[in-house]
């Protein structure tokens, strides 16, 4: 009985799968993200086997990333392996555009491609021709036909920096199959011990405790950010308030609070990095901006010398560096599906302020109950936290401080997975 389930839950898995490709492909038709999600897999196979003879990329290490995120994750790991071994050869997957796109030119990696989509024929004969000698997958990837076809193949894989929580699909009556897919892993590498306790609670005994590879990357950032003259002139002398990964909630509620606060406070600054840099949605923030009468600038305007308090940063791949010129952060997504990075500023010392949305995030937790986080419902609460660090300098220097104690105290996650790796 048990099998027949697990076989028809398992159908309707594929049955997802087919019916969202077939959903992509009637959005590439008319959204720019479809499109690049389409073409980047067109004839992968024929490109596949190509690069694998050109490059003798068989036995490579296979790293998948869901996103650019979870590239940032894994990145510590990959980077490790390349420094100890240079001539291992690396490939690099993606499931999502927003990270292919920015890192497939990424020099350590052999190999940088989009993930065809999970079908059995696809894994199979993903894994027929690239012929991995280990798997590396970051977070949250259960792409069940991929684990299978690696289980079968003997293939050794492994989950690094991954966070268990009650509410995922293992835990529910039809759950089977990815619990199934979950003990296909040699290692699961979780960020907590609570994820050891949930893993254990479904007889998967090869959970490991090594922390959050995130907190490595975003040292390595810190100890050598890219240095950004024109960020740096602007920020001279000032209070700067660093919007990263902004939607659209969060900078009318950042707005409406800046205003207040420069009314009374002259040296205050804003540097806005929207989440989307697409023209129409940098059109929506500039008249919001125009709305509330803020005169900006636009990175792009390639400005000289900066005449107006705000800037708004539309371009990508830097955003991590500029925290080093902010005095305190506000970071996206808190009003929508979960805030953004809250390391990347930490690291340099910002104190960070977000929506209520951040349960997912086991940081998110760390740094309230530190009072070096702290979360805003309002315009009114984010206008009441803003001044408090505007008027405090001493409090802003003992957050700051207390920010740094808590990124250095967790580091050490990538050589533990490496270690384990070998």
């Amino acid at each position: 009985m048990l099998k027949q389930v697990q076989h028809a839950n398992m159908f309707l898995y594929n049955l997802t799968i087919h019916a969202f490709q077939i959903g992509l492909k009637i959005a590439s038709l008319f959204n720019p993200k479809g499109k690049l999600w389409v073409d980047g897999r067109k004839q992968w196979k024929k490109n596949l086997k190509q690069k694998v003879e050109t490059l003798q990329l068989e036995h490579a290490i296979w790293f998948h990333c869901a996103s650019l995120g979870e590239f940032e994750q894994g990145r510590p790991v990959l980077e490790k392996i390349k420094q100890d071994n240079p001539n291992q050869k690396i490939v690099l997957t993606f499931f999502s555009p927003s990270g292919y796109e920015i890192q497939k030119n990424y020099s350590l990696a052999d190999l940088v491609m989009y993930l065809p989509l999970d079908t059995k024929s696809n894994a199979h004969s993903f894994l027929e021709i690239l012929k991995p000698k280990i798997a590396v997958f970051v977070k949250y990837e259960f792409w069940l036909n991929y684990l299978f076809a690696l289980d079968k193949k003997q293939i050794p894989t492994f989950l690094i920096s991954t966070v268990i929580k009650k509410h995922q699909s293992f835990f529910k009556w039809y759950g089977g199959n990815f619990r199934k897919a979950l003990a296909t892993y040699k290692t699961i590498y979780t960020q907590d011990t609570d994820s050891l306790i949930l893993l254990e609670s479904l007889g998967i005994k090869t959970g490991q405790l090594a922390g959050d590879t995130r907190f490595d990357r975003v040292l390595q950032i810190g100890s050598a950010p890219k240095q950004l003259k024109e960020i740096e002139q602007f920020s001279k002398n000032s209070f700067v308030i660093i919007a990263g990964s902004s939607w659209e909630k969060d900078e009318e509620l950042l707005i409406e609070s800046y205003v207040l606060l420069k009314a009374k406070h002259a040296n205050v600054k804003l540097i806005i990095a929207p989440h989307e840099i697409d023209h129409h949605n940098i059109e929506r923030l500039k008249n919001l901006l125009s709305k509330h009468q803020i005169d900006f600038h636009l990175y792009s305007d390639n400005v000289v010398n900066y005449t107006h308090s705000v800037l708004v940063l539309n371009a990508i791949g830097f955003l991590s560096s500029v925290y080093q010129y902010g005095s305190l952060a506000f970071i996206g997504g808190g009003f929508d599906n979960g805030i953004h990075n809250i390391l990347e500023p930490t690291v340099f010392g910002l104190p960070v302020l977000f929506g209520p949305n951040y349960k997912k995030f086991n940081e998110a937790f760390d740094v309230i109950k530190l009072k070096v986080g702290f979360v805003v419902l309002s315009s009114d609460e984010l206008t009441k936290q803003l001044t408090n660090f505007v008027e405090h300098k001493t409090l802003l220097l003992e957050t700051s401080a207390l920010a740094k104690k808590y990124v250095r105290s967790h580091a050490g996650a990538t050589q533990k997975i490496i270690v384990g790796l070998h």
